[in-house]
Parts: C-alpha cells; sequence; structure tokens
C-alpha cells in the first residue's frame, strides 16, 4: 500500500507529534508499505530519511492566514500525488484539508482545537490570542472531517471531544492509541531510577499545561522537604513566566529549567528523577506519560481528559483534580514519603506500557481504519 502522512511538525521529528509519525511510518514500512511524509518548512525540498519520502513544503507566516496559505501549496502537490497514493494520512493540528479523487483520506485528532482553547488560561495577552486563534481554526477541523473516509483519535477521551464539539457518534471514531518505541523501552530498562526527591516534567512550556500551578505547588513542597527539585525540559511561550514565578517564590535553588533535550536523552533523565508530574489542563494522549511510565516512574497527572486514558488512581499513578496546587503538592510529597509505593506503582505503569502501548498494536489498528476507508 501507498501512504502519504500529511501533517504540521518539524521533521526529522523533534517532539510528540513528529515522533508519533516517524514511530508509525517506520512500523507500516516493515510491514511492506510505502509511506511519503508531507509537511511544513521555511522552504520546499525533498529528501529521504530512515527509508521515509519526506516532501517539505512553504510554509509562510501571515497569521492568521498562515494555515489557507500553506494549503494552496499543499492542494496542488496533492493533486500530483493523488493517484500515486492509495492512502493519504492526514494528522492534526491545523493541517490543511484535502479533497482528493483517487487516493482515500484517513484523519486522526490528537487533540481538537477547541477541547484545548478553552483550557487555555488567560493570563496574558498571548493566552488571549491563541484561545481566540484556537476557537477560530474551528473551521478547519470542520473542513477536514467533511473530507474524511474515516476519522481517527488518539485515545477515547479525543473521541468524546468530537463528539462534543462536532456532534460526531464516538462508536464511528476508530481509537488508534498511542506507543513508546521498542529502543525507548529498552533505554529505559537498562537504567535504574535514582532514589531522590526529584520531579520532572518533559513537554511544552504552553498555556493549559497547568505549570504555573505546577510552580506553586514547588513552593508548598520545599517548605516539607527543602532539598526537593523541579527538573522542567521543554520550551515554549510560557517560560520567562515561568522563570518569573519561580524567581518571586524564591525557588530558584529548586527549579531548573532545562531546555529541549533530544529524544535520545529522555530515558536518562526520566530515570534521574523519582515522580513524574503532569498537571495539565487538557490532553490528547501525552507521550510524555507514556515514556515516563515506561521508565519505570510513577505519575501525578491531573484527572483531565487524555490523563486518565493512561493514568489509573492508585494503580499506575495519583490523579487529582486540576488547577489546585495544594492537592498537586499533597500527591508528590505522599510519594516522596512511600518509597515503597513510588516503586509499586512505577513497576505496574511499566508492565501496562509493555503490554498495551506499542507500535505493533497501533499499526494493526490503522492499518484496519485503512481497510475501512478503501470499503
Amino acid at each position: 500500500m501507498k501512504i502519504a502522512m500529511l501533517f504540521s511538525n518539524p521533521f526529522p521529528p523533534k517532539e510528540g507529534q513528529g515522533n508519533y509519525i516517524y514511530n508509525l511510518s517506520k512500523e507500516l514500512i516493515k510491514r511492506g508499505h510505502s509511506v511519503h511524509v508531507i509537511t511544513r518548512g521555511t522552504k520546499a525540498r525533498e529528501f529521504e530519511f530512515d527509508g521515509l519520502n519526506v516532501h517539505v513544503l512553504p510554509f509562510i507566516k501571515v497569521y492568521p492566514f498562515h494555515v489557507d496559505v500553506h494549503g494552496i501549496f499543499v492542494r496542488r502537490f496533492m493533486k500530483v500525488l493523488d493517484k500515486k497514493m492509495d492512502i493519504v494520512h492526514v494528522h492534526t493540528p491545523l493541517p490543511p484539508a484535502v479533497s482528493l479523487q483517487h487516493a482515500h483520506v484517513v484523519s486522526t485528532f490528537h487533540s481538537t482545537l477547541c477541547g484545548g482553547s478553552y483550557r487555555i488560561e488567560l493570563v496574558d495577552l498571548h493566552a488571549i490570542i491563541e484561545r481566540s486563534l484556537g476557537i477560530l481554526f474551528k473551521r478547519n477541523e470542520i473542513a477536514l472531517i467533511r473530507c474524511s473516509d474515516v476519522l481517527t483519535v488518539s485515545s477515547r477521551s479525543v473521541a468524546f471531544e468530537m463528539a462534543r464539539y462536532y456532534n460526531i457518534n464516538p462508536s464511528d471514531i476508530v481509537i488508534l492509541g498511542n506507543a513508546v518505541d521498542n529502543t525507548f523501552l529498552e533505554r529505559c530498562c537498562s537504567s535504574e531510577n535514582q532514589e531522590s526527591d526529584t520531579i520532572i516534567y518533559v513537554g511544552r512550556l504552553a498555556y493549559g499545561k497547568g505549570l504555573l500551578d505546577l510552580i506553586d505547588s514547588m513552593k508548598l513542597i520545599v517548605a516539607k522537604r527543602p532539598n526537593s527539585k523541579l527538573v522542567i525540559i521543554g520550551k515554549g511561550p510560557l517560560l520567562r513566566r515561568l522563570i518569573g514565578r519561580t524567581n518571586k517564590l524564591c525557588l530558584r535553588n529548586n527549579v531548573e529549567f532545562r531546555g529541549f533535550v533530544s529524544h535520545s536523552e529522555l530515558p536518562f533523565q526520566y530515570t534521574r528523577a523519582s515522580v513524574f508530574v503532569m498537571p495539565s489542563y487538557y490532553e490528547g494522549m501525552p507521550t510524555a506519560i507514556l515514556e515516563a511510565m515506561a521508565c519505570g516512574l510513577p505519575v501525578v497527572a491531573t484527572s483531565v481528559h487524555g490523563n486518565v486514558d493512561v493514568v489509573k488512581n492508585g494503580i499506575t499513578g495519583i490523579l487529582v483534580p486540576p488547577k489546585k496546587p495544594v492537592e498537586l503538592a499533597r500527591a508528590i510529597l505522599y510519594l516522596f514519603d512511600h518509597p515503597d509505593l513510588r516503586y509499586e506503582l512505577g513497576k505496574r505503569a511499566q508492565i501496562l506500557i509493555k503490554e498495551r502501548f506499542t507500535w505493533d498494536k497501533v499499526a494493526r489498528r490503522t492499518l484496519d481504519a485503512y481497510d475501512v476507508s478503501k470499503s
């Protein structure tokens, strides 16, 4: 089968969605299919990366019309590619909608713009603009739904979001899931977790991630455990505000911002911590939680869509209400005080990932969705 993956993140991959498409594509290639990757960049170019044919199409930053302008280049390119492909697999967020005559369109919603936008905390002008743009671009998701032969999602929670915002029956949506690749698992298993009062967060430093709540919770944690440390890995528009909050609360010695860390380095970072935290207000199917669990880390996460699909309270981690720094701090301190529980939660989490969250399973569900699109 000839498959084209259409999405809007950098490639070669640097973060979550790019890694998702890379790992899924590699699994499909192993099964004898050919895969083309179509994404956006500052200028048009084509190259091969690890067996994948990569096409970068021009992306001009003319906000808020950037998606529409990029769509002109995509649709022109897809007219040529249409007859050569069996499947065009489109991934959100913000890909241009494509209507094709020959190839079948399968769309994967990793989250919904409405679901994420309405949960952005309006702490500054940038946040207000980001929420407004998210709501504005709902029209792009509607267009994508209309031109799709099959709709798929990364988690059950996103299926319910689709039902809420677009009046789609969840039973008509295929749940593909997410996974951790075998190489990552091997690196996790070859490292030994350090028993220290270290908390780690990995992800974008963005609105809606609950990171200001996390900094506030550290003030309470440090009051009980003065040597505790929070390591924040990632970059994003909230960095300056987070540093400001850290300085204001006199936490400079307890909070470390490490910026971007390569994916191959992440297992080492995870296994140096004792607790992983995800304080977000909304998620699709967070890769960072899966990777932390693969490394045997207990997870403290907010009880929101996406997180609850993988973290089972008291079994693989602890769930707390969003926007509650006191509850977040209490859960983390409880794990610090109970190393045996920390170990048990981490071990059960690791087993769950190995059994249920594999690329083999995601690829099989994806191929089933492709077959449905052609029927």
